[in-house]
């Protein structure tokens, strides 16, 4: 493919967009990484988040599709792709120290209630052992949804990649887009129409 700067433009470059049809810059990645460089990069600039999406969840996919992995050639300029916001790697640390942190607080509560602890040495003993326990639990769900997650990203790339949506409400932004894509490493970057 050749991604010279001459192929940056769209077709209607400076037209008008038609009312009822969004247009949208889509592309494919190899690799996590590139996918969220190119998606601060695409935040950072001119792109709202509400305005990129990934692919949705495996469960979705499965409801549609029958299936768990899709590969990106069907899906792609598929309307009936499911779709989800992107999470960023901050916000997935986040989410698991939270998890990790409501459990242990679980945890050391329900043991110092069925203890039946009345006085506070004994309030904060079993607390300590409780929090133990339920942070203990938490570490180990957040493991394994996060194996859960990297296996599903895993196999979507061994299924040929993983997508990128982003909707351009001019030419000015669907060529950034596919710009910010390529320079990404996205490759079958390219313009579709959703009516």
């Amino acid at each position: 493919m050749d991604y010279s700067a001459q192929n940056y433009m769209s077709p209607n470059h400076g037209a008008m967009p038609v009312p009822g049809i969004l247009k949208e810059v889509v592309g494919v990645f190899q690799s996590k990484d590139d996918l969220q460089n190119a998606i601060r990069e695409l935040e950072g600039t001119a792109f709202p988040r509400q305005d990129i999406s990934v692919m949705g969840s495996r469960d979705e996919l499965e409801k549609v599709f029958g299936v768990r992995v899709v590969s990106p050639e069907f899906a792609i300029d598929n309307p009936d792709t499911p779709r989800q916001a992107p999470s960023r790697p901050e916000e997935q640390t986040i989410g698991a120290a939270g998890m990790i942190g409501g459990t242990a607080y679980v945890g050391a509560m329900a043991l110092a209630l069925t203890a039946g602890a009345v006085t506070f040495p004994a309030i904060i003993s079993a607390a300590v052992i409780g929090g133990l326990g339920g942070g203990t639990v938490g570490a180990i769900l957040t493991k394994l949804l996060g194996d859960r997650y990297n296996r599903h990203i895993e196999q979507q790339i061994e299924k040929g990649g993983l997508l990128l949506w982003v909707q351009t409400p001019d030419a000015d932004k669907e060529d950034m887009a596919r710009r910010i894509m390529i320079t990404n490493n996205a490759y079958d970057v390219h313009v579709h129409q959703i009516v």
